[in-house]
């Protein structure tokens, strides 16, 4: 059997609202993986004269399906176990029952990673997200979906802008509430929040109030349908400012740090590092962009790294990994970059690592703002190439009743895109210390 895995997405009213020819997937199948609120569903399925694997069938259309209850297992906690489990019975008929769809935000993307698409069946269902929608009278299009299931709440903050709707998959009762405290904290108490729980099942509720005032207990399974006010908030949007950001000093400035990010070129599931990450602001903003992204801000300095950490909670990327270590060795075992920043700890050996593991086709965009920096940065570009820029901002700040422009040291940028054939050349060995 070359599709041995079947992934049945299951509504709200369980597996009797199954079509037929469904119901024969589970009948014919060795073994059915259900959480256990399906179990009930499945029980009334079972014959009670049934035993072991023994046959039952579909008479004249009845759907009078017999499964014995040997077949019938709860997902493992944790969910790691599942897949050993699964590798014992790999090509014999399985059926993994799943919530809606199993393919969005559900185990089937997880199962087809693992096993490959040729031996998954993948059967959906009407997913909660489409129910939500429906019942908001929301176009699925204009909203975005999000999960917090199995993952920090903060993640919903890069997307809590101005007029944005937002249907968020809850993970338990208490997504709600924090999601309303979370919202409330960062400016957005009077976001609309409608919690649809049960959809589409004999319980279905719809729960109804302002993120500043929310005071209903929500069932576990529910979907969170947001409207964000029209109305500017802190942290909304990609362009942090330098004071939102926590820092000692040592931080790429908002206009330097847009030219870096810009470069950099997030896209959607990239891997980036941050090297020398001081407060994490680069890193970031890349996240924040960069869908599905994952960001390693690596720094020698610990008290860095733990500022680094807030930021990353308090601005919705709480999944960026901070490595603590020396450069260049803290480099060593991590995923190959699609892009590389370097803010901090510059040396030549710090750039040569960093070339070599940058994935062909990416880009590595390095600061400079001191001159033993700067005479480094200069031997990377002679010895490798790319395009050397020199950014120099000034604002226009108060001078007694007047105004005048108030520059910031300018900063040296190296920008480089590895090709195709690339072949390692040392650089010019000389060190400095952290820019900023």
């Amino acid at each position: 059997m070359d599709k041995w895995l079947t992934i049945v997405g299951v509504s709200e009213a369980g597996p009797k609202a199954l079509p037929d020819a469904v119901k024969l997937q589970l009948f014919e199948a060795k073994l059915i993986v259900a959480a256990k609120r399906f179990h009930a569903g499945l029980n009334q399925m079972i014959g009670n004269q049934m035993i072991g694997n023994q046959l039952g069938n579909i008479e004249n259309g009845d759907s009078a399906i017999i499964i014995s209850h040997d077949q019938i297992v709860d997902f493992p906690s944790p969910l790691a176990d599942f897949y050993p489990q699964l590798d014992q019975v790999q090509g014999q008929h399985v059926c993994v029952l799943a919530t809606g769809d199993p393919l969005w935000f559900g185990i089937g993307a997880s199962l087809i990673k693992r096993y490959g698409a040729q031996s998954c069946n993948i059967i959906p269902n009407v997913s909660g997200i489409q129910m939500a929608a429906a019942r908001m009278g929301w176009p699925i299009a204009s909203c975005k979906i999000l999960t917090i299931h199995g993952r920090a709440i903060e993640a919903v903050l890069p997307s809590c802008q101005r007029r944005a709707r937002l249907l968020v998959i809850a993970e338990n009762g208490q997504s709600t509430p924090k999601i309303a405290q979370l919202l409330t904290d960062y400016g957005y108490g009077d976001a609309e929040i409608t919690a649809l729980a049960h959809l589409g099942g004999d319980d279905e509720a719809l729960f109804y109030g302002r993120a500043a005032a929310w005071a209903h207990q929500v069932p576990d399974f529910h979907i969170l349908a947001i409207s964000l006010p029209d109305q500017p908030a802190s942290q909304a949007g990609f362009a942090l400012t330098d004071a939102d950001i926590e820092n000692d000093g040592k931080l790429t400035k908002a206009d330097c740090r847009a030219s870096a990010v810009a470069k950099l070129r997030p896209f959607a599931g990239a891997v980036m590092w941050d090297v020398g990450s001081g407060s994490g602001a680069v890193a970031i903003e890349f996240m924040r962009l960069a869908p599905q992204s994952r960001a390693y801000a690596i720094d020698r300095d610990q008290t860095q790294i733990e500022m680094a950490r807030r930021n990353a909670k308090k601005f919705g990327v709480p999944n960026l990994t901070h490595i603590h270590a020396e450069l260049p060795s803290g480099l060593s075992g991590l995923p190959t970059p699609d892009a590389i920043f370097i803010g901090g700890g510059l040396s030549a050996a710090t750039i040569d690592e960093c070339l070599s593991a940058l994935r062909d086709g990416g880009v590595l965009v390095a600061h400079a703002v001191t001159l033993e920096s700067e005479a480094l940065m200069l031997a990377a570009w002679q010895a490798h190439g790319g395009k050397l820029a020199r950014i120099s901002v000034q604002h226009a700040d108060p001078v007694g009743g007047f105004h005048g422009w108030r520059p910031l040291m300018p900063v040296t940028q190296w920008h480089f895109i590895k090709s195709d054939g690339w072949l390692p050349t040392p650089t010019q060995h000389h060190s400095a210390k952290r820019d900023i």
